[in-house]
């Protein structure tokens, strides 16, 4: 009797579940001038993990919902976001949202700077965003072109290996790459491979610059890049991207999403491959020419495979896992080198959130990051037979994050976190006893407060205890304040980073220069001080900003003396690191962007730049005063048609460095995109394009410093087709 009367209890609670979830909510997202659907907005409800994607008809649907009142919100890239209060009654409810155009950024969300949504024109700490539109639209083929073809901020000095980045005078080694706000990890050469991130998977680009150590640990003494990936909400999406260019370069990226109930599976695959090319056929051999068969840009293929699973658990509960892989082959004339190079990374996450109200949450996350650098030979060679690879360095990073997010009022928010990172390297050949590891522990409190309605302030303050460097301490204060059309914000902002592995103990050889590590090296600190100001109406906005930031105990190679054998042993050169005493990095950013009507926008910035190493009276290595991006956009839209076409613009001035400067360049492009539309569940796109317009090409001899190794005018286009329902 009593199984008989908790059978019924179980079914009548299973029927007053199901009966208590029988609301459906459907709708259409249009744009509100033309109508046209939007494929791809978000619709989900506040202070859930309950929402969907439109699919190409601006459709959408979300079932099982239980009768009641609720904040929807609906979000699309380069568009306001709408808020609105539905209420849900049994059965099927419809809902049409008109989304309105933005003609600037403005009315984007960041979360970069402090960790916590706010819009763009009222984020306490300013953070530059490089919008989905804005990537779609430049056709780049590496991570590298599309930020040269965007920010005036950014610069890479390129070589046939990888290209090293700068971010307001500082080197990749201050700057911290995140994606979807896992960091990254692995090197060639203290440069971070940038060919692991692929356009055509970027949704936006988040930009923090100056010293964000207070929210982000060691590295972020420059800047932080936050790169958000695409992640489809609709229930089936599946796309293809393909582009080709001159030198046999093919770009192609293949991408699934499934979203069924509570289950979100998101996946890519992307190759790219091309034949490399020459800018000079010669190189410099003793002061004189010499013919060579070494090329600027060497032959390369890579693979990307990624993949990441979500289970909304509850309306409160998310749970998410993935992972991807890597690879790149880079060759090297048979005549130039006995072998070429090889990259692998292997990535994991995992993670959990949970939102104890619309604002509140708790966070747990951890990411793996495994990154090999071989050589790949190409010919016999000793022990070695073409197709043998040689390990180099095996990386190694495991970083655990926990973060609570707490609104203690409307105009209160205190975030409370804590982060575990433990990094590994393995290298028998290049390092003294083969592997060596190091730790870092620490705790941050961030409060974010809005004072007089008209003030905002940001607070916080990082306690770090690191394996070899003991305790440190980085504070950070921003704040904004908001006169009508005028915002001024400041900021200050100390940082703290330690000597990597590499830079500590890690030796090695190079074209007849040893590369040398030194265990006396004492950590990085920075003083980082900005002010800037935003001006901005409906159809225009500027920004302006100064910075100084103030690095103590900067790590540098300098040349020391040969040791006793080296003439015989073929080393003509030995560099080791050492701290320069002071230096500093400061300059002017200008942004500008303007909506001219009828269709056309016109984009762009400059950057002033003043890099020197003040301890030896000289400027910082492979940086320019002077850098500036323009753009000329028109857009417009028919019935079934969407034109887009853009003419951009790249000028830098000469870059400073011991043994030859980089000349000075400026570049054009130009992209042009046809979008149709009503093809039932599927939209094409056709990308065609012109790059570097006047053919410029810097044909100093191979093994010069370049400011570009651009290879002249080329043209590409692109096929983009997308399916979804």
């Amino acid at each position: 009797m009593q199984k008989n009367y908790l059978v019924a209890g179980l079914l009548l609670m299973t029927v007053l579940f199901v009966k208590g979830q029988n609301a459906v909510l459907k709708g259409v997202v249009t744009q509100k001038d033309t109508q046209q659907p939007l494929c791809g907005a978000n619709v989900f409800f506040k202070g859930t993990t309950t929402g969907t994607g439109t699919n190409n008809k601006g459709e959408f649907q979300i079932k099982k919902l239980v009768p009641g009142e609720y904040d929807l919100i609906v979000s699309f890239s380069g568009f306001k976001r709408h808020d609105v209060q539905v209420v849900l009654n049994e059965g099927e409810n419809t809902l049409v949202v008109k989304m309105e155009e933005s003609e600037n950024n403005l009315d984007e969300v960041v979360v970069t700077g402090t960790g916590t949504p706010h819009y763009i024109k009222t984020a306490p700490v300013p953070t530059e965003l490089i919008s989905k539109k804005a990537i779609t639209t430049t056709g780049a083929a590496e991570f590298t072109e599309l930020m040269l073809n965007i920010s005036p901020s950014f610069d890479f000095n390129p070589s046939s290996m990888s290209s090293s980045m700068k971010l307001n005078g500082l080197s990749n080694d201050f700057i911290l790459i995140l994606i979807d706000g896992k960091r990254t990890y692995g090197d060639i050469g203290g440069n971070s491979d940038l060919n692991r991130i692929n356009p055509d998977d970027i949704e936006r680009i988040e930009v923090l610059k100056g010293a964000a150590s207070l929210l982000y640990g060691s590295d972020a003494i420059a800047g932080v890049i936050n790169i958000i990936t695409k992640k489809s909400r609709q229930k089936i999406n599946v796309s293809n991207a393909t582009r080709i260019r001159n030198y046999q370069t093919v770009q192609q990226s293949n991408t699934l999403g499934i979203n069924q109930g509570k289950f979100s599976w998101n996946g890519s695959f992307n190759h790219k491959s091309s034949d490399g090319w020459q800018l000079s056929k010669y190189e410099e051999d003793d002061d004189e020419l010499v013919d060579t068969d070494a090329k600027a840009q060497n032959k390369y293929s890579d693979r990307i495979f990624k993949h990441t699973l979500s289970f909304r658990a509850s309306e409160k509960l998310e749970l998410y896992g993935g992972n991807s892989y890597y690879e790149k082959d880079i060759y090297r004339p048979l005549t130039v080198g006995k072998y070429g190079y090889y990259y692998e990374d292997y990535t994991y996450q995992a993670g959990a959130k949970y939102l104890l109200n619309e604002k509140d949450y708790v966070s747990l996350d951890y990411n793996y990051d495994n990154y090999l650098y071989y050589y790949k030979y190409n010919q016999a060679s000793g022990d070695y037979v073409s197709g043998d690879k040689l390990i180099n360095n095996d990386q190694r990073m495991s970083n655990v994050s926990l973060k609570y997010v707490s609104s203690l009022s409307e105009n209160h928010t205190l975030s409370v976190g804590a982060d575990y990172l433990y990094e590994k390297m393995v290298s028998e050949n290049r390092l003294v006893d083969g592997e060596a590891d190091v730790y870092t522990l620490s705790l941050y409190v961030q409060d974010e407060i809005t004072l007089f309605e008209k003030l905002d302030l940001v607070a916080g303050l990082r306690t770090v205890k690191h394996k070899e460097f003991g305790n440190a301490f980085t504070p950070k204060i921003s704040f904004l304040y908001k006169l009508d059309q005028i915002n001024i914000r400041g900021t200050y902002g100390y940082g703290f980073k330690a000597p990597t592995l590499k830079e500590l103990y890690y030796d090695y050889e190079k074209s007849g220069t040893v590369y040398m590590g030194n265990v006396d090296l004492d950590p990085q600190k920075s003083q980082y001080y900005s002010a800037g100001l935003d001006y901005h109406l409906s159809n225009f906005t500027i920004s302006v900003n100064g910075y100084i930031n103030q690095v103590d105990d900067l790590i540098d190679y300098q040349t020391i003396d040969l040791y006793e054998d080296d003439e015989e042993n073929g080393i003509s050169k030995r560099k080791q690191h050492y701290n320069v005493e002071e230096s500093c990095s400061k300059g002017i950013d200008v942004l500008l962007h303007a909506y001219l009507g009828a269709g056309f926008t016109l984009g762009g910035g400059y950057s002033y730049v003043d890099a020197q190493n003040i301890s030896d009276d000289e400027p910082l290595e492979g940086v320019a005063n002077n850098y500036g991006n323009i753009s000329m956009s028109y857009d417009h839209k028919w019935k079934s048609y969407h034109i887009n076409a853009n003419i951009l613009g790249r000028m830098q001035g000469e870059k400073y460095y011991d043994d030859g400067n980089a000349k000075a360049y400026n570049l054009w492009k130009l992209t042009s995109n046809h979008r149709f539309t009503k093809l039932g569940s599927f939209a094409l796109e056709l990308q065609l394009g012109i790059d570097n317009i006047f053919d410029y090409v810097d044909d100093s001899p191979y093994g010069s410093n370049y400011g570009t190794i651009n290879p002249g005018r080329t043209y590409f286009a692109g096929l983009i087709v997308n399916f979804s329902k």
